[in-house]
């Protein structure tokens, strides 16, 4: 089909619209910056790691378009909608989808067109979405020729844009009919693959995505239950005749150290549920693993409250020290071994605990309550009546601290 002289008349004239091309070039560079700025900083705010690209399109190629257009569609109502483009390349189709709405939020869309609807299941071809944004106006009264005030925004993952730059060069720019019948179906299988393997891809990506959550979710749990257990009650214990010691108890390979956090769930949930030989020999297994110090710290310090739970007050003080030994910034720790040299009535030992613990959390109430059970035992009740109140102005509906303190009052006044 060759142009009429209909069409020719209509067309722009090539040497007058050149000129006017460089005279515009610069404001329409500058608007297209001005988008792709705009999209790079709304995807690195939405933590996506993409690639986007921008271009104006060059004149002879803007020429030969509208050339070609024009046989097709006639010139009258012809338009260039893709002057200006960008094209954003996504690792994974999740992101695509992603990308997309975030472009739907932040710019007008003027028309949404998805490439791959246009071939039936045997046919070959890219797979792209492409949407046409508005663009404010040029400075300039002046437009393009058959230009618009659009941008295109081009969406593909990186298997789709190889795929694209492959059939460009081999369909879209050759001007050699497609090839035999036998060769058209190895492209179509091969494009196939690679819609599969981006497939493949997401599904990797959505079962690393689920791992990821499990761990987070028993990381989470494990924290959880260890602030449960953070400090020693007595009121909390149950009597020595309810605790069973548990026998013959399996312990998964230690040796691993991906096993941590489920030996460290076993452990808490043990400990838990009162069976405390059971979180003993667990926490056993984890202190024989290679672990960071403030871990091990932790781990001592748990193991130094089943010891307690047991009654074993001397070998439970012997793991508080462990634990302080090897993260003295442990103070749940120090105030463990407050709790324990008072049940051995090492009285002075529990004050310089109590005091260091007060030290490292002044605005928590456990340390001068704490403190001021020690201070009873001690017989020094001013001061144990002065951190009653301390504890009382930090919680201050605490009933045993309410009740110590009434008993207090009765006996100094």
């Amino acid at each position: 089909m060759t142009v009429t002289n209909k069409d020719r008349q209509l067309l722009p004239d090539r040497e007058t619209t050149e000129k006017l091309y460089l005279e515009l070039r610069p404001s329409y560079e500058r608007l297209l910056n001005n988008i792709y700025q705009q999209l790079c900083k709304i995807v690195e705010e939405a933590g996506l790691s993409v690639t986007i690209k921008y271009r104006l399109k060059r004149f002879d190629n803007f020429c030969d378009k509208l050339v070609r257009l024009s046989k097709l569609q006639g010139s009258e109502l012809l338009q260039i909608t893709d002057l200006m483009g960008i094209r954003i390349v996504c690792p994974f189709l999740e992101d695509l989808e992603i990308v997309e709405h975030l472009i739907t939020q932040n710019f007008e869309i003027l028309e949404m067109e998805r490439k791959a609807e246009q071939h039936s299941f045997h046919e070959f071809g890219y797979d792209s979405v492409h949407l046409l944004i508005r663009t404010t106006p040029l400075d300039q009264s002046r437009h393009l020729p058959h230009s618009a005030d659009v941008c295109e925004i081009q969406l593909r993952t990186i298997l789709q844009e190889a795929w694209a730059e492959v059939e460009h060069e081999l369909v879209y720019k050759s001007d050699i009919n497609m090839p035999n019948h036998s060769i058209r179906r190895k492209l179509a299988s091969l494009n196939a693959s690679l819609n599969l393997s981006d497939l493949i891809f997401q599904e990797i990506r959505d079962y690393q995505k689920e791992i990821r959550r499990r761990g987070l979710k028993c990381r989470q749990d494990v924290e959880l239950m260890s602030s449960d257990f953070g400090a020693i009650h007595i009121s909390q214990l149950p009597e020595l005749e309810e605790i069973v010691p548990e026998k013959d108890i399996s312990i998964p390979d230690c040796q691993d150290s991906k096993k941590l956090e489920k030996l460290m769930f076993a452990a808490l949930e043990a400990h838990s549920n009162n069976q405390f030989q059971k979180a003993i020999n667990i926490y056993a297994a984890l202190l024989r693993m290679k672990l960071d110090p403030v871990i091990r710290s932790l781990i001592y310090n748990h193991r130094g409250m089943a010891l307690f739970a047991l009654a074993e007050y001397q070998k439970g003080i012997e793991d508080f020290s462990r634990a302080i030994e090897h993260n003295d910034e442990n103070s749940r720790a120090w105030s463990n071994r407050g709790l324990a040299y008072r049940i051995l009535e090492k009285f002075d030992l529990s004050l310089e605990d109590y005091d260091r613990f007060i030290d490292m959390n002044p605005q928590q109430y456990e340390g001068y309550w704490g403190r001021a059970q020690t201070c009873f035992e001690m017989k020094l009740l001013s001061r144990a009546l002065n951190d009653c109140r301390k504890t009382l102005e930090r919680k201050i509906d605490f009933t045993p601290a309410l009740e110590l303190e009434k008993t207090l009052h009765r006996q100094l006044f």
